[in-house]
């Protein structure tokens, strides 16, 4: 094998590692598990074989054909750096929302490796943990700096 046809594996999953065919991508979606984040929607099927089979999907909803690529684009690299070692027997569909065109790689990094551990395709790491607990986390809800608590209203709103 030449230094080109290496690089090409490294980058890319392997065709036959690949779900091409909608029939494939409907059933991960239709019998599947489903997690999901503010940036993606992921789907996962045991499928009982050897290697592990991955899809990427973007809806029209996030723009023209320039910018669904790039969305997939995106999404591809993210999944190549976020599951090194995905345990064989699975087929994964991962549905790119809108979003990931203007999110920031290491936020949408972060969110995609916290949707494969729920998903129990990657163990958790402590760099991992630690990332998401952070304050930038992308599914955490912060409230408003304006916002009242309950412990913060007058006794007489307290009552209603």
């Amino acid at each position: 094998m030449n230094l080109q046809e290496d690089q090409r594996t490294l980058h890319r999953p392997a065709r036959e590692c690949t779900i091409l065919k909608n029939r494939e991508i409907r059933q991960v979606i239709t019998q599947g598990k489903s997690f999901v984040n503010q940036y993606f929607v992921v789907y996962t099927l045991p499928n009982g074989k050897n290697i592990s089979k991955i899809g990427f999907c973007t809806g029209r909803a996030a723009g023209r054909a320039v910018k669904r690529n790039r969305i997939r684009r995106r999404t591809k690299e993210l999944f190549r750096l976020a599951a090194r070692e995905l345990p064989a027997g699975y087929s994964v569909v991962i549905i790119a929302r809108p979003a990931v065109y203007a999110g920031k790689f290491q936020l949408l990094l972060r969110a995609l490796e916290q949707l494969l551990v729920r998903a129990g395709l990657l163990v958790p790491d402590r760099n991992t943990e630690a990332k998401t607990n952070g304050k930038d986390a992308p599914m955490e809800r912060r409230q408003p700096q304006n916002a009242r608590t309950n412990k913060d209203k007058p006794s007489s709103e307290k009552n209603k």
